[in-house]
Parts: structure tokens; C-alpha cells; sequence
């Protein structure tokens, strides 16, 4: 069950995806207390996302304007960390062609309650990320 999940995370959202466009990320980052300046880069920056199976898990990495990588066993919990690098605990699982990511802040954090979910809409892949009533989306296309 779980090799066929993960081949069908890859088969539908696998690849390296650039971003083409970003919605309410200002009102996501102030949400979250990411400073003017901060959020200025951010909205300026342009991002590549790749997502990959190794073995029983999925990478995800994201280069700019902060990088990450992160791996994880689908429906296991595992430790990370928002964009403020306030340690959170997540959660993803993969249903209906969306991979969700559900992460509420360990104890003693100053981390949020985040929701992330990733699909396809027509060519491109939505990412969305709510975080209290804020939603905020980042669109990628697939590079060629």
C-alpha cells in the first residue's frame, strides 16, 4: 500500500517545479511574524521546488528565498521547522491527489498551526498554506 502511494505522489506531483507566482504571501508571512524586510525578499525572490522518491519516502526541496529539505515516510510523524525555524511537528499524508502536510508547533514553540496542501490544477501545482484564517498560495510550473 504505502509503494503505491508514494509512486503516486511522484507520478502526479513528482519533478522540479518553478514558482510563476505567489497569492496573499505578505498576509501569510505577517501572520506568521516574518519582519518588512523579510517579507520584501520574499516577495521578490523566485523559488524551485523538487520533489522526489527515495526508497519508503519523499524529498522535498526548495531552493530561495530560504532554503529547505525535507524528507519523511508518508502518515508518520516527524520533526520540522516553519520559516521562522520555530520546531514543529508534521504530519503528511497523500488522498485524492493532494499532498497534505499538517503541523502544529511542539511544546514550547512560537510556531503555528500550519496547513499545507499541494496538487495539480491543470499544468500547474498549487501549493496552498493556511495558517489560523490566512491562505496563502504559490503556483509553480513544471520546468521543461
Amino acid at each position: 500500500m504505502a509503494d503505491a502511494a508514494l509512486d503516486e505522489v511522484v507520478q502526479t506531483i513528482g519533478g522540479v517545479w518553478v514558482l510563476v507566482r505567489n497569492e496573499n504571501l505578505d498576509e501569510y508571512l505577517k501572520e506568521i511574524g516574518v519582519n518588512f524586510v523579510l517579507r520584501k525578499l520574499a516577495a521578490a525572490a523566485s523559488s524551485t521546488m523538487t520533489i522526489t522518491r527515495e526508497g519508503n519516502q519523499i524529498r522535498i526541496v526548495t531552493k530561495g528565498p530560504k532554503d529547505t529539505d525535507v524528507i519523511f515516510e508518508l502518515n508518520k510523524e516527524v520533526l520540522s521547522h516553519d520559516p521562522n525555524d520555530n520546531e514543529m511537528k508534521a504530519t503528511v499524508t497523500w488522498s485524492g491527489g493532494k499532498l497534505t502536510t499538517d503541523s502544529e508547533p511542539t511544546e514550547g514553540s512560537k510556531g503555528k498551526a500550519t496547513l499545507v496542501e499541494r496538487w495539480i490544477e491543470g499544468e500547474e501545482l498549487i501549493m496552498s498554506v493556511k495558517v489560523n484564517n490566512v491562505v496563502m498560495k504559490r503556483i509553480f510550473k513544471k520546468k521543461s
